[in-house]
């Protein structure tokens, strides 16, 4: 059967010949000058950074990291999101309990950028965004983003990930200021895999059954059909220390207080997810493909807990506060909530997921006159919450205690022309290679209205209003919100030597909402020889607020540094109630990069180090938070704003500040074999170190301890270090990740953590035909992060729930992998 171009030819296609082979190859390389002992069989072919078909991974302009599937699985992570963070150091995300949104979809950071700075791609082609807007991810670099989730797909489907490390806006388009990681599906057409994974962490928890399946189908003699899916069910992990006011309680004999009265943990989570991949020969150089996603998926959390009355130092939750408007015509009973919840009450909140793709196009490859790709590309993102154990304590005993608080939704569309020729030109040393295109792209944004009594207030209107933990969306916040654009754009790629080559991109994008701009970028590189290599790049970008930062709205409970708990407001820019506290509406950000590198290229040993400065105008961030006054309030109340009168304290974003983000990246491999030995190893080192700060007058806009977090709340160094030594059948991995120092500011409580080496090993045994068996382990140390102030440990938080590397513990787990 032909070979089919179809868009993974785009991002990398990998031609190996057997799978000793393919598994003697180190699972994680910088693909710009990593090689092995197995360059002479296996080559990678890519696109990912520039569009030029042909380049191999000694030639690539900019970074890149390429991450074979074994890597992924040898994590020891069903989530995509830590395993990119375990191999790729420049990569960063945080588990987040009770955090609202962000518990359920993670905020990442790519060379201490938000998500919303780096673009996905599937195959080549841009993902929809997450409906989630990420609010209370506890630092001012995500807080704010509304970006793709890295964690939608089954990773069995993936062939291959690339992970382009610089400044693409001018290529790829808004929200690729920092880099851009290109999923690339599996394309055989015979063949597949089966995966059965288990695990838990060494403490109890988080019990999990992973299965994945892959299958190649022949789709007639032209073409392939490849399908795959992933079933997982993982517990919870409940991580608690003991609850001064709850322990109180008990010893007064009180009935129906919660065993685990606060604490944290990974939340629950159900998923299935699957993702298709087809291609099929037309005839004539000409190719139509297909492919997207589907994923359905269950999670929830527990709040903190709402203690019922005084006890053990500790007072009661304000919804069990005795009411004024007790037994009048409006409420003629007296409301008491203890009789509902006499040991108090731990809301639980659920999230669940929706999420489907799919692009459809058709290739024509270049031909003597011109290549061309035409595709069209719809997805869309949806999460509706849920509440329950809970209470609307303004409605009393009217109240029910669960809810729907509302739903959001992201739309996307998008229609793509592209066009490539190469043009031979008798001056240079290779061909000139020109791309182009032109696409459209529509986002609608929804946010859905909860029921009714999970946002109105009841007739005890001085207590709690709304579905308390999470209040839900009123019919005054809810509504569509759209924004489209257009794009035309154009790269040109040649070598003007054997050994310099050269690129450059120039892209102009007009927004309804925001107008035009135009983004650059040139890339360059110098071969001294065939060993060492020098190159460098200079980028401009634009990026447009996202419907869900525009329009994006949310009323929850927050625990404040006193121990109390009060009503936070996440309002629209520029709107009426936010110009109360002097918001502005949003404008774009335009960013300027720029990064120069190192290569150095040797049989067995190869290393790169770049370093790159990413400067932001208008910088899109959460505002801090504002405690608000009476007057405040009242003026909330008077312009009809939901539940004014009891918002405590607000938040919004803007973009009025600048930043700048400095740092280097350092990648090595090496590849050692044994004279007349069946025993190789593999060393793989990479590094990232860099520095974020503000390059604009803070003053009305952050406090100092928000600038604080800003610029120290990301370790600075990141890094690990992977050795994977084979012998016969078996292949032993040790791997030592490193998270740096950071500090911790909450508000008036500032704390510098220590840098933390986290250690993970596995064991595969392949002497099975067909078969291999895993064993292994991550965090082997079984190392937990420090606490946060002491108010959240006399709550039963023993943790900090913002913690780098997790707060669960180590985990172990086993794997058996049957292929056919």
């Amino acid at each position: 059967m032909k070979m089919l171009l179809t868009p993974i030819a785009y991002a990398t296609m990998a031609m190996a010949g057997s799978s000793a082979l393919a598994q003697a190859q180190d699972p994680v390389k910088e693909i710009s000058g990593a090689t092995s002992s197995n360059t002479d069989t296996v080559e990678e072919v890519f696109v990912l950074g520039t569009r030029r078909a042909g380049r191999t991974d000694t030639q690539s302009v900019v970074p890149v990291d390429v991450i074979q599937p074994d890597a992924i699985g040898s994590t020891g992570y069903s989530d995509l999101n830590d395993s990119l963070r375990t191999l790729v150091p420049a990569f960063n995300v945080r588990r987040l309990p009770l955090n609202d949104g962000s518990s359920f979809v993670r905020p990442a950071t790519l060379r201490s950028s938000p998500a919303d700075h780096v673009l996905l791609l599937l195959n080549g082609k841009r993902r929809h965004r997450s409906a989630t807007v990420q609010i209370g991810t506890g630092h001012a670099t995500t807080s704010g983003s509304q970006g793709q989730d890295f964690n939608i797909l089954p990773p069995i489907a993936f062939k291959s990930i690339q992970v382009l490390r610089d400044g693409a806006s001018a290529q790829y388009g808004s929200d690729a200021i920092a880099g851009v990681i290109n999923l690339s599906l599996k394309d055989a057409s015979e063949g597949g895999s089966v995966t059965v994974e288990t695990g838990e962490y060494f403490d109890g928890g988080g019990e999990t059954i992973d299965v994945q399946g892959n299958i190649g189908l022949a789709l007639t003699d032209d073409g392939f059909l490849n399908l795959s899916a992933q079933v997982i069910d993982q517990a919870e992990s409940i991580r608690v220390g003991t609850h001064l006011g709850a322990q109180g309680l008990r010893e007064m004999g009180v009935p129906g207080v919660p065993s685990d009265a606060g604490g944290t943990g990974d939340p629950e989570y159900k998923a299935v997810k699957t993702a298709w991949n087809a291609g099929l020969d037309l005839g004539g150089g000409r190719q139509a493909y297909l492919f997207g996603n589907y994923l359905k998926s269950e999670s929830e959390v527990g709040f903190s807990y709402r203690q019922s009355q005084d006890a053990g130092g500790l007072g009661a939750h304000s919804t069990f506060a005795d009411s004024l408007f007790d037994n009048t015509p409006a409420h003629p009973s007296t409301f008491d909530l203890t009789e509902l919840y006499p040991g108090g009450y731990i809301p639980q909140f659920g999230g669940d997921q929706d999420d489907f793709s799919t692009i459809v196009g058709v290739r024509q490859e270049e031909n003597e006159l011109f290549g061309w790709d035409a595709s069209f590309r719809w997805g869309r993102n949806e999460i509706e919450y849920s509440l329950w154990n809970t209470i609307n304590a303004s409605m009393g005993a009217e109240s029910p205690t669960s809810f729907k608080p509302g739903a959001l939704a992201q739309r996307e569309y998008e229609l793509s022309l592209e066009v490539f020729k190469s043009i031979p030109v008798d001056a240079f040393a290779s061909d000139l290679f020109l791309f182009g295109g032109f696409n459209h792209r529509d986002e609608q944004y929804t946010i859905s209205a909860g029921d009714r009594d999970s946002y109105q207030a009841g007739a005890l209107i001085d207590l709690p209003v709304g579905a308390n933990g999470f209040q839900g969306y009123s019919p005054d916040t809810a509504g569509d919100f759209s924004a489209s654009s257009y794009a035309g754009y154009i790269e040109a790629e040649v070598d003007f030597t054997e050994q310099w080559t050269a690129s450059a991109a120039v892209r102009y994008e007009d927004y309804e909402a925001f107008g035009d701009n135009l983004s650059h970028k040139l890339a360059t590189r110098f071969d001294f020889n065939e060993n060492f290599a020098i190159r460098g790049a200079m980028t401009s970008g634009f990026r447009a607020p996202a419907a869900g930062q525009l329009f994006g709205t949310s009323q929850t409970s927050q625990l404040a540094a006193n121990g109390d708990f009060i009503l936070d407001a996440v309002l629209v820019p520029g709107s009426d109630a936010a110009s109360i506290f002097n918001s502005n509406a949003l404008e774009a950000e335009t960013s300027d990069s720029i990064s120069a590198g190192l290569v150095l290229t040797l049989e067995r040993f190869t290393a790169t180090l770049d370093f790159y400065q990413i400067d932001v105008d208008d910088r899109l961030l959460l505002s801090d938070q504002i405690d608000t006054t009476a007057e405040q309030r009242a003026q909330l109340a008077a312009i009809g704003y939901p539940n004014g009168i009891s918002v405590r304290s607000v938040r919004f974003f803007q973009n009025q500040l600048d930043t700048r983000v400095r740092g280097a990246d350092l990648v090595a491999t090496y590849f050692s074999d044994y004279e007349n030995s069946s025993q190789s190893t593999d060393y793989s080192l990479a590094v990232s170190y860099n520095e974020q700060i503000l390059r604009s007058d803070p003053e009305g806009v952050f406090t100092d301890d928000k600038v604080l977090e800003f610029e120290e709340g990301i370790p600075s160094w990141r890094g690990n270090f992977t050795v994977t030594h084979h012998i016969g059948d078996f292949d032993l991995m040790g791997r030592a990740t490193y998270y740096g120092e950071w500090t911790r500011v909450d508000r008036d409580y500032i704390k510098t953590r220590d840098g933390e080496f986290i250690f993970d090993a596995e064991v595969t045994y392949r002497g099975f035909d067909q078969v291999s068996i895993s064993v292994g382990a991550r965090n082997l140390d079984n190392k937990y992060p420090p606490p946060r102030r002491q108010a959240f440990v006399d709550r039963g938080t023993p943790y900090d729930n913002h913690s780098v590397f997790g707060l669960s513990g180590g985990f172990y787990y086993a794997r058996l992998r049957y292929e056919f």
